[in-house]
C-alpha cells in the first residue's frame, strides 16, 4: 500500500467512526452567560458554559438519564473538556464540547447508526499526479494575524477570524499565488477554492493540510486535498475559502465527492 493508499484508507476509517464527520447530527449553541442553562430536545441533561470566556461546558445530570462521560456514569455535575471528554448517552449516541472562533461553547452530538454512515460508499478521488506536488516557501509573519472567514451556516455578510502566522507562496505555470492558512495545531490547514468546485469537486471548496519544513520550505500536495466535514453532514458550520484563496485554475487532484447509496 502506498503513503496515498494509506492516507485514503485513514480518511474512510476517520469519516465513517463513531464520532465521524458522516456521524455528526447536531451543533448546538449552548448559551455563554453564567448561570445560563441549555437543554437539547431528545437528550437528557442540562448544559452550560464552564467559563463564560474560556472552551468548555458543564453538565448536571441525574442517575437515572443513564449518561457517562469518559466510562463513568453522571450524578451530578462534571466539566467537559473541549474535544476531549466523551459523553455516552448509548451503544450510539455520543457527544463533546466543541468550540468554532466566535462560538466556544458547543455540544456535538453524533449517531453512529445515522443514516449517512449506512449510506456512505466512500470518497471519489483523482488519480495521484505528481505534478499536483507543488513546492511553497512559508513566510512568517512579524506577528501572527487575524484573517477573516465566512462560515457556510452564518448568516450572509457575518465573519469569523482565524489566527494566521503567514503565508504559503508558489509558482504555477510561471505565475505567482499566495495562499493563506490558518493554525491547526503544530500544522497549517488551507481552506481553498478552485475551478473544479461545483464541477467535479465539492461546491464550497476543499482544505489542505500543510506541514512546513525548519527552513521555510513546504510541499503543497493537492493529491491530499480533502473535502471538508460539511460535505458529510449539514450539521458543520465550515470556514468557506477567503478571496486570497480562490485560485484560477483547475486543481485535478485529491478528494472530489462524497459517495452515496441512493436513499
Amino acid at each position: 500500500m502506498t503513503s496515498l493508499e494509506a492516507w485514503r484508507a485513514d480518511r474512510h476509517r476517520s469519516v465513517t467512526g463513531a464520532q465521524g464527520d458522516l456521524a455528526l447530527i447536531g451543533l448546538h449553541e449552548i448559551g455563554q452567560r453564567t448561570g445560563q442553562h441549555t437543554t437539547i430536545p431528545g437528550l437528557p441533561g442540562v448544559w452550560s458554559a464552564a467559563e463564560p470566556d474560556m472552551p468548555g461546558l458543564m453538565l448536571e445530570a441525574a442517575a437515572e438519564d443513564g449518561i457517562e462521560v469518559d466510562g463513568r456514569p453522571v450524578h451530578g455535575s462534571v466539566k467537559l473538556e473541549t474535544d476531549h471528554s466523551l459523553v455516552r448517552f448509548s451503544d450510539t449516541l455520543t457527544a463533546q464540547a466543541a468550540e468554532q472562533p466566535g462560538s466556544p461553547h458547543l455540544l456535538a452530538v453524533w449517531d453512529a447508526s445515522a443514516e449517512a454512515v449506512s449510506r456512505f460508499l466512500g470518497i471519489e478521488s483523482y488519480p495521484f499526479d505528481p505534478d499536483w506536488v507543488i513546492e511553497a516557501e512559508f513566510v512568517l509573519d512579524d506577528a501572527a494575524r487575524k484573517i477573516a472567514f465566512e462560515h457556510k451556516s452564518d448568516r450572509s455578510g457575518l465573519l469569523r477570524y482565524h489566527e494566521s502566522p503567514g503565508d504559503l507562496r508558489f509558482v504555477k505555470d510561471g505565475a505567482a499565488y499566495t495562499l493563506r492558512p490558518f493554525m491547526s495545531g503544530s500544522s497549517l490547514i488551507v481552506v481553498f477554492g478552485d475551478r473544479t468546485n461545483g464541477k467535479t469537486t465539492y461546491g464550497m471548496g476543499r482544505m489542505l493540510l500543510v506541514t512546513p519544513n525548519p527552513d521555510g520550505s513546504a510541499a503543497l500536495d493537492f493529491n491530499r486535498a480533502f473535502l471538508p466535514p460539511c460535505a458529510f453532514s449539514p450539521f458543520f458550520n465550515c470556514p468557506l475559502p477567503p478571496a486570497a484563496n480562490r485560485l484560477p485554475f483547475e486543481i485535478a487532484a485529491g478528494e472530489m465527492s462524497v459517495l452515496q447509496r441512493e436513499g
